[in-house]
């Protein structure tokens, strides 16, 4: 297994883990890989990291790009108790997860650690897309 390069950079992440505790499980590379295996790797990309949207089922587009519009997704998306991964556009980053609850709690912290991360929603198989700038999508993961 190729381990070289994942999550060498936790400290990317560092207000995330320290304002969410023993809330957030920081993945392992197999962990990670698993999890990108059932939602990410079921998307074509375009332009290396951002998703290809077409002929998915697109629930929902948001021009908003800040800790309110991802918290109101999250919300909507997740269930009580779910586990959401989040994911970053950065694969020195290692990937986390939390339950949704957390996750919208601590919003404002997930988009100020990146440009670009994505939140994989394990029972309702969503997966959210933010670019900073840009805003959300949130989408069924084909099967």
């Amino acid at each position: 297994m190729r381990t070289t390069g994942y999550g060498m950079h936790p400290e990317n992440i560092a207000d995330l883990l320290a304002a969410a505790g023993d809330a957030a499980i920081v993945l392992t590379y197999a962990e990670d890989r698993a999890f990108a295996g059932v939602s990410l790797n079921h998307f074509a990309s375009v332009n290396s990291t951002r998703l290809d949207w077409q002929g998915v089922e697109v629930l929902e587009r948001s021009d908003e790009f800040d800790g309110d519009g991802l918290r109101e997704m999250v919300r909507r998306y997740g269930g009580e108790g779910e586990l959401v991964v989040v994911f970053w556009g950065n694969h020195a980053v290692p990937s986390v997860a939390l339950e949704a609850e957390v996750a919208a709690a601590h919003a404002e912290v997930v988009v100020g650690s990146c440009y670009e991360c994505w939140l994989y929603f394990t029972d309702g198989h969503v997966l959210i897309e933010f670019q900073d700038g840009e805003g959300f999508v949130a989408a069924r993961v084909p099967n």
